[in-house]
């Protein structure tokens, strides 16, 4: 498997690496965890970014599952004092995922780096890229603070961003954990985020914090979505109970 790997570049998955680990996630998540896919018709057929929850080191299996395309077309940018600092891990994942470097303190040179390859990357392969805007993985599943650099890529990179929420990640590989369980999981993609226009007179740092609210608000309004269904069924169940006993 020849992948490729650089520290400012990161790994591009080999073909057949990328193939195997696909056809081994559309099983896993048939099978073992079953995927529940809502809206999937959000998803554009040009380049995005897409943004989500993060509990679990299977959320982005799961995300390129849901998305049903190839996952040679997409990128994960990941914490590269995590994906790149380990030999064993760069080992393992480099043949099978494309994952572009970003520190979690980043200065103007290394985000400008990031971006630049972001955007390289989207040109040359038509792909999309996968940010997780609170920065680290939630140790109890709650959605955490958002940071402002996921703002800053939705901004720079001019691309539609899509919101998703995951559910069941943090049951089956919660953080941690490192052999999953079995369980049901959930992937709701929304409408992509139109980010509001500079306003006259508007620092950068505003912008960004109204475009951080922004995802902030369509992430959570995906994940209270569940609770919104299951409180219609429930209504429903009620109605139809009393029925019977009028």
């Amino acid at each position: 498997m020849n992948s490729r790997y650089s520290l400012h570049d990161g790994f591009r998955a080999s073909a057949l690496g990328s193939l195997s680990f696909e056809r081994f996630c559309r099983a896993f998540f048939k099978w073992y965890c079953p995927l529940t896919v809502e809206e999937r018709h959000h998803l554009p057929d040009a380049p995005f970014l897409l943004c989500s929850n993060h509990t679990s080191h299977a959320d982005s299996a799961v995300l390129m599952t849901a998305s049903g395309r190839s996952f040679r077309s997409f990128a994960l940018i990941g914490a590269s004092d995590y994906f790149f600092r380990s030999r064993g891990l760069r080992w393992a994942v480099s043949p099978l995922m494309n994952v572009i470097p970003i520190d979690r303190e980043p200065g103007a040179k290394s985000l400008s780096a990031c971006l630049a390859t972001c955007r390289q990357f989207m040109q040359q392969t038509g792909g999309s890229l996968i940010l997780y805007p609170e920065g680290t993985r939630s140790q109890d599943g709650k959605v955490r603070a958002f940071k402002s650099g996921a703002a800053l890529f939705a901004l720079e990179l001019d691309v539609p961003v899509v919101p998703a929420y995951i559910e069941g990640t943090h049951h089956i590989l919660p953080k941690g954990h490192y052999l999953p369980r079995a369980g049901p999981v959930t992937v709701r993609f929304g409408e992509p985020v139109e980010l509001a226009r500079p306003q006259s007179g508007e620092l950068r740092r505003e912008r960004r914090h109204r475009a951080v609210e922004q995802l902030t608000e369509s992430i959570r309004m995906l994940s209270s979505r569940r609770k919104e269904q299951e409180l219609a069924a429930d209504l429903q169940e009620k109605g139809t109970t009393s029925q019977f006993h009028w």
